[in-house]
């Protein structure tokens, strides 16, 4: 189907009062994006991030009247600059596919799409069957690339593992196929438990990935590696709560960082653990340890 879309920019303050006449415009679908591209980290709990100039996108059907939305649109909310043009009709899920394709992590590790096959893969592959979906963690952003290159770097063999923040449960699926004799999945979003469980079994090791909630966390026993990937704040916040959860000479690796927040997080883990490393992708950082 063909839509109308229209694109004006606004600022913060008059998003909402814009966004609300386009409803009663008749819009069927409005999204809020950053004029200026200015990064937003951790919003406060309970409050939706706002850049400072925001562009708005709103569709509409085909048979709008252009002329008296643009005429509303500068006697309501005084706009007068604005772009209308037509977006036709796509096959998103193939669109999908153009942008998401099997990619390497390390020396081994493949995240490899339901729609590509793996018969062009290295023979020692670890392959993890993934297809972008809601939750965080595809391998597509630095994030998750740093800490399944970590995993490739440091198999867990033997090892019990916890994935906490596992998101689409990319990292606990990783540490399994490694060699890990069972993981522990935790996210405080449902769908992510909902993802987690799916993609465990499309991988075929739901018998040893355990998916939880953090409301269902209870008290979890020691394992030998934490993983985290998550953002800064909250690692800063959950330091004793991991450290409580990794045995004596376990080990931690943590992502989510970016390159100004190290110290913070050095400085903070740096009471329970040792032999911090780092590495970096771009402006992320992940950080790993062993426990005192």
């Amino acid at each position: 189907m063909d839509w109308m879309q229209l694109t004006l920019q606004t600022n913060k303050d008059q998003a909402d009062f814009v966004s609300e006449i386009l409803t009663g415009l008749d819009s069927v679908s409005i999204t809020f994006s950053d004029t200026k591209d200015d990064a937003i980290f951790e919003p406060p709990v309970g409050e939706t991030p706002l850049w400072k100039n925001v562009t708005i996108t709103a569709l509409f059907d085909l048979k709008i009247d252009q002329a008296n939305i643009s005429y509303m649109l500068e006697n309501i909310c005084h706009i007068n600059e604005l772009h209308f043009e037509l977006l036709k009709g796509r096959v998103w899920e193939d669109e999908c596919k153009k942008d998401f394709h099997a990619m390497q992590f390390g020396k081994r590790i493949w995240v490899c799409p339901s729609w590509e096959g793996d018969a062009n893969l290295p023979d020692d592959a670890i392959i993890i069957d993934m297809d972008p979906g809601l939750a965080f963690g595809t391998g597509t952003h630095q994030t998750t690339d740093l800490c399944l290159q970590y995993l490739d770097n440091n198999a867990p063999i033997d090892c019990s593992v916890i994935d906490y923040g596992s998101g689409t449960g990319i990292l606990a699926i990783a540490a399994i196929k490694l060699g890990a004799t069972k993981a522990i999945a935790v996210d405080n979003d449902p769908q992510a438990i909902i993802s987690t469980i799916s993609n465990t079994e499309v991988n075929n090791v739901q018998d040893k990935v355990h998916v939880l909630h953090t409301n269902d966390e209870g008290k979890l026993e020691q394992v030998d590696l934490l993983i985290a990937n998550i953002l800064a704040n909250p690692l800063v916040d959950l330091c004793e709560h991991f450290s409580g959860l990794v045995k004596k000479g376990g080990n931690v690796a943590l992502s989510g960082i970016m390159e100004n927040q190290l110290p913070m997080i050095l400085e903070t883990y740096g009471v329970y653990f040792k032999e911090m490393k780092v590495a970096q992708k771009d402006e992320w950082c992940q950080v790993s340890g062993q426990r005192k």
